[in-house]
């Protein structure tokens, strides 16, 4: 067993972030129904409706991390379900990462909430739990896009996910609008475009039914022209993975 450090990297508005990141890999979790949890990657049916609009509301919270036990890791994130709810997370999507790591998409109405419940002393004893992720990585960031499937997939999928550093968030958000068919040519059935609060870090979120061609869209020469045109660095690593469980944040829909 790797011995567990508790490294956090955050971006937020709050002066407590590291307490906020400190916790939060214990108690942002939730039971939900697993997707199927199939590392194939050949073409798979696509629902019928994709692309539903929520009003861009609220905050996602990103945790990646890194565990030498997935399925004690996975027991753990079941079991903090009241947890979660008490602070304040309506939601969450769970890949992990073809490198062994996991990130959990997690979301929140409101940030202070999640930072207040997390800070108690009553979270801390989630920390050394069997099962708990030897390190962390956080970043708290502002929904700007997100579009869900009408209706949960019945269907594997998977998701590909990038970290980027800006100088035009702008430019990066007409880029992701422009490049919509694009994406649908690689099976992308969910997507998710957010911003940090300091404003140079953005997290780019595109769900798919295709291991393979979520994987080839990274390396398509659009995508990382659009990406270049918002001042991102070059040789952005994509972080690509199964989706092995998920929970659907109640939000209202924005049909526009």
């Amino acid at each position: 067993m790797v011995q567990r450090a508790k490294r956090f990297e955050g971006f937020s508005r709050f002066g407590g972030a590291l307490a906020l990141s400190g916790i939060l890999c214990a108690a942002a979790c939730a039971s939900s129904t697993p997707a199927p949890a199939s590392a194939a990657s050949g073409p798979a049916p696509v629902p019928e409706t994709v692309g539903e609009a929520h009003a861009p509301e609220g905050v996602s919270l990103f945790v990646v991390h890194l565990m030498s036990d997935f399925d004690a890791f996975k027991k753990y994130f079941e079991e903090g379900e009241a947890a979660r709810t008490q602070a304040g997370i309506k939601g969450h999507l769970l890949t992990r990462l073809d490198d062994g790591r996991v990130v959990v998409h997690l979301f929140a109405d409101d940030v202070q909430r999640v930072q207040n419940v997390l800070r108690s002393p009553d979270m801390e004893r989630y920390l050394n739990r069997k099962g708990a992720p030897e390190s962390s990585l956080l970043w708290v960031t502002e929904n700007e896009i997100i579009k869900v499937p009408a209706t949960p997939p019945n269907v594997p999928t998977f998701s590909l996910y990038l970290k980027l550093r800006l100088t035009d968030f702008a430019a990066l958000e007409k880029g992701f609008k422009e490049n919509q068919p694009l994406f649908a040519a690689h099976d992308v059935i969910g997507e998710g475009l957010h911003k940090s609060f300091d404003r140079d870090v953005a997290i780019l979120h595109l769900m798919g039914t295709s291991h393979d061609k979520l994987e080839a869209l990274a390396t398509r020469p659009e995508f990382a022209e659009f990406l270049a045109r918002a001042g991102s660095q070059p040789e952005v690593k994509a972080l690509i993975g199964t989706d092995v469980s998920r929970s659907r944040p109640a939000t209202s829909v924005n049909t526009k």
